[in-house]
């Protein structure tokens, strides 16, 4: 998560940390966030006017937040006192405007404090006191909640993971240790770069890299949208990471049943249904409010027919295709998109195996329509969600935090169009880096991950900038995150060009990146 303030509050941050001698940056923010809370301000961020982001920024969320508990990042406390403020549950973006809107107004409370008081004779200490006092005052009000223990126990990898990205210009080796939260907080990917720039070779090495380093067991998928994946060119890769192949059209469609994602249970059904129609609402072109209550309807009834067991997607179009004879409506786009889905796209046999048992590339050629591959890839995803959110949160063990899966989605620029599809990736972004799953984005730019709505790089540890085609300074910079100095990485920017790409951990630095079908030659794979 990155928080940018602005250069008000940032004069103001400096000041109060100056006069106080603090030597930590995120002390000042913490202790005039929760002064703004205890005063009982409340902020409709429709209405107010949200502070600029022309000041500092806090790209991790260890530097705003604090480590008081282990080694992870408190953000999550933070969230949860404005969530019991505002008595609502507040979505990434909501939160951190209004984190800047209570910042701004405890830092000014606390300032015009400071501006009346005798300095010399220890007024700010008193102010400072006061405001401590008024938290711990609080604590006669605990808010107790009950959580239950998960059912679900899914296989994880609890070692120190590492794959190198390549070599800097003197010679070094750019090791990542992903799963090391002394050095990310969080295990998301995302790389930008146009086509011919080397970042699918370069996510294949990687794939490598886990595969063996882990002996194969962390397990992935590969979403191929451009579907120009050949099984016998592929076949090194294939072997060496032992995934299989899967093509939706030549080899008649997937095993997976995509209602496998619905809750059986009977309390949670209808959400989980509810989540399903909006999943194909999403894709399926003009689908309104009538049509999605129809699908839902006939979803449901489809269900209870079936005793405790999953229906086909050719039962749900039977069912459908009933409904519409029956009410004498004519076929329409919903009709037609959920009769796609019954042509081999889905192979619903209930003996599947589990899709998260194997590692799996699966190639969507352009054979079918653009609506079929993004619905096939939200189906696949509507479940991982589904299945994670049933498990527990991941255990750190020391510093290290297990992995359970991976998933790699090319030309993500696709979904990020999609307003509805942004909703369901930032919403797996969210919620899947602390279930252990590391999500890999794929993108021809560095401005397609910040949307109007949300900034998805603000989800990401570990962003790669290959040769891209606009190479504006801030677009990149809001990328990889603000640089320790501008010059240099206007530098490194200029030296782009296929096969290199650019990083921003420390400072920034250029690296000739592994390719694939390198390591492959060299290997002799």
């Amino acid at each position: 998560m990155r928080i940018k303030i602005s250069k008000e509050n940032d004069e103001l941050l400096y000041k109060l940390k100056t006069l106080y001698n603090f030597k930590n940056d995120g002390i000042v923010p913490r202790i005039a966030f929760s002064n703004s809370l205890l005063s009982g301000k409340m902020f409709d961020t429709e209405k107010e006017v949200i502070p600029s982001s022309d000041g500092k920024e806090f790209r991790d969320d260890k530097a705003i937040f604090g480590t008081v508990l282990g080694s992870g990042s408190n953000t999550i406390i933070f969230k949860s006192i404005v969530d019991q403020h505002y008595g609502k549950n507040t979505f990434e973006d909501e939160f951190i405007k209004l984190f800047k809107l209570h910042l701004n107004h405890g830092l000014n409370i606390w300032n015009n404090k400071i501006e009346k008081a005798n300095i010399s004779k220890g007024d700010h200490i008193d102010i400072l006191l006061k405001i401590v006092k008024n938290g711990l005052d609080l604590r006669k009000n605990i808010v107790k909640t009950n959580f239950t223990s998960q059912k679900i126990n899914p296989k994880e990898f609890a070692e120190l993971l590492t794959f190198e990205l390549g070599k800097t210009e003197e010679g070094e080796n750019v090791v990542i240790k992903i799963n090391d939260l002394r050095e990310f907080d969080n295990r998301n990917i995302a790389i930008a770069g146009m086509a011919g720039s080397g970042k699918t070779q370069l996510v294949k090495d990687i794939l490598y890299q886990i595969s063996k380093n882990t002996n194969n067991e962390l397990k992935f998928i590969f979403f191929d949208y451009k579907g120009e994946g050949n099984p016998e060119q592929l076949k090194p890769f294939l072997d060496a990471t032992k995934c299989e192949f899967v093509d939706i059209v030549n080899d008649g469609g997937i095993d997976f049943n995509p209602f496998i994602s619905v809750n059986l249970e009977e309390r949670q059904r209808p959400f989980s249904i509810k989540a399903f129609v909006d999943t194909i609402a999403t894709f399926v072109p003009s689908v309104g409010v009538a049509q999605k209550n129809i699908l839902t309807n006939v979803i449901t009834d489809l269900f209870d027919s079936k005793n405790g067991s999953y229906p086909t997607i050719n039962e749900l179009f039977e069912n459908l295709e009933e409904y519409y004879e029956e009410n004498n409506r004519r076929p329409d786009t919903l009709f037609a998109g959920i009769q796609d889905l019954t042509t081999n796209i889905f192979n619903c046999n209930p003996n599947n195996s589990d899709i998260l048992d194997k590692s799996l590339y699966l190639n969507l050629p352009p054979a079918l329509s653009d609506t079929l591959r993004q619905l096939v890839v939200f189906l696949l995803l509507r479940y991982f969600n589904s299945y994670f959110s049933s498990t527990n949160d991941c255990e750190p063990q020391g510093h290290i935090f297990p992995l359970r899966y991976l998933i790699v989605i090319d030309e993500a620029h696709i979904y990020l169009k999609n307003k509805n599809a942004r909703k369901a990736l930032e919403e797996l972004l969210r919620l899947l880096r602390s279930k252990g799953v590391i999500i890999v984005m794929l993108s021809q730019g560095v401005e397609d991950y910040k949307t109007k709505d949300f900034d998805f790089a603000s989800q990401v540890k570990l962003p790669i900038c290959l040769n891209v085609q606009n190479k504006d300074y801030k677009a990149i910079s809001n990328f990889v995150g603000t640089p320790s100095s501008k010059y240099k990485l206007e530098t490194e920017i200029k030296k782009l060009e296929s096969g290199k790409g650019l990083i921003n951990i420390g400072e920034p630095k250029m690296i000739e990146l592994r390719q694939w079908w390198k390591t492959k030659k060299e290997e002799n794979i």
